[in-house]
C-alpha cells in the first residue's frame, strides 16, 4: 500500500468520521470526553485535583440523559470512527462501560441486541463485545446476557460465534452456563480465527493507528 493511498483512507475515514458524528448526541459525547482527558492524565501522572469532583459530575450527568440509548451508540461511534489517540480511546471507551451502562435496564439491552442481530460485520461485532464487557464488568447483567446469547447463538454469524467463544474461555470457565453454551459453539481455539480473521471484515476505512485486540481492553 503505498503512502497516498494511506492519506487518501485516512482522509476517508476523517469524512466518515464528522458525518458519523453529526448523528450522536454531541453534548453527551463532550461530557464523556472531557472526562477520559482527566481520568487519563490521573492515570498517567497519579494526579491528584479536585477537578475529579467535575469530571465525576459530568459522567453523572451523561449517565442522567433522557435515552441511553445515545450512550450506546456513542460507544460504537468513539470504537469505530472515533479520532482519538488509542490511550484516550481506551479511556473513553472504559469509563463509559463502568460509569455508565451500569445504569442500563432491559430497553438499552435490547438496543444493544437489535444492533448485535441485524450487523454482522464492524457494527454488529463492536456491539456484540460492548455487550460482552457489560456482562464482565456488571455481574448483575451476565444471567441476562448468557440467556439472550444461548437463545440466539444459532443466528449468529461465524464472527460473532468466535467472540463469544473467546468471551467465555476468558473469563468464564467456571461458569456452566456458559460452559453449555461453549461446548454447543465447539470452538476449541477462538483465538486463532481472530489472528486469521478476514480483511473484508472491516469494511470502514482505519486511521493510521494501532488498537489492541478487543478482549485486551479487559485486562
Amino acid at each position: 500500500m503505498t503512502e497516498n493511498t494511506d492519506f487518501d483512507e485516512f482522509a476517508e475515514y476523517k469524512r466518515q468520521s464528522a458525518e458519523q458524528r453529526q448523528k450522536i448526541n454531541n453534548e453527551v459525547y463532550d461530557k464523556i470526553l472531557e472526562s477520559a482527558k482527566f481520568f487519563l492524565k490521573k492515570r498517567q501522572t497519579n494526579l491528584v485535583s479536585d477537578e475529579i469532583i467535575t469530571a465525576l459530575d459530568r459522567m453523572e450527568d451523561a449517565s442522567k440523559t433522557p435515552n441511553l440509548n445515545d450512550i450506546t451508540d456513542i460507544y460504537l461511534f468513539e470504537s469505530e470512527f472515533g479520532l482519538n489517540p488509542r490511550d484516550l480511546t481506551e479511556e473513553f471507551l472504559y469509563i463509559t462501560l463502568i460509569m455508565i451502562s451500569n445504569h442500563y435496564e432491559d430497553k438499552q439491552m435490547q438496543y444493544i441486541e437489535n444492533i448485535i442481530l441485524s450487523d454482522s460485520k464492524f457494527r454488529g461485532s463492536n456491539a456484540l463485545q460492548f455487550y460482552l464487557k457489560i456482562g464482565t464488568s456488571h455481574k448483575e447483567k451476565r444471567e441476562y446476557i448468557l440467556s439472550f446469547i444461548e437463545n440466539n447463538i444459532d443466528q449468529f454469524p461465524d464472527g460473532h460465534k468466535n467472540m463469544v467463544a473467546m468471551f467465555i474461555k476468558t473469563f468464564l470457565q467456571g461458569d456452566k452456563r456458559a460452559k453449555v453454551i461453549f461446548d454447543k459453539l465447539n470452538i476449541s481455539n477462538p483465538e486463532f480465527h481472530f489472528k486469521n480473521k478476514p480483511t473484508t471484515t472491516h469494511n470502514k476505512p482505519k486511521p493510521l493507528k494501532t488498537y489492541p485486540k478487543w478482549w485486551e481492553f479487559w485486562k
